[in-house]
């Protein structure tokens, strides 16, 4: 707001220059602006010039800035797809090794029990060993008599 009120200020005293009237309207003063109109029309055009490159500086450094802002959500939104796909495969991957985990389950069911029974093998083997050795222990006492 007092930026806009400073350049109604001051095209209001460009017009007071330009018509050759006082500037007592725009700024509550009284000024004889015959002696110096041309001096005040060139820095009132300078001042106005260097404002506007002022304007346009800083409007280009907010487009530039909104440019940025917009090709960095396109890339993220980009970035968000892939993990998207992503998730999708790999949650598809999940559910084809549940179903072949299902599939093996039975089979798996079944090595453990082969694997129980072989445990239990081998200790009859090793209980049977060791009566085998105390029967031949026997034996030998028996022959030797």
């Amino acid at each position: 707001n007092e930026y806009k009120s400073y350049l109604r200020t001051m095209q209001d005293i460009s017009d007071a220059i330009s018509d050759n009237n006082d500037v007592s309207s725009a700024t509550g003063t009284t000024i004889d602006v015959s002696e110096e109109n041309s001096n005040l029309k060139r820095v009132s055009h300078k001042l106005f010039d260097k404002l506007s490159d002022y304007i346009q500086t800083e409007l280009s450094g907010t487009k530039d800035t909104y440019a940025l802002l917009q090709e960095m959500n396109e890339l993220t939104s980009d970035q968000y797809k892939n993990l998207e796909h992503s998730t999708h495969q790999i949650k598809d991957n999940l559910k084809d090794l549940e179903i072949k985990y299902k599939l093996l389950l039975p089979y798996l069911e079944q090595i453990n029990q082969i694997d129980m029974s072989v445990a239990s093998l081998e200790q009859a083997t090793i209980r049977l060993d060791a009566y085998t050795k105390v029967l031949e222990s026997k034996f030998k006492k028996l022959e030797k008599r």
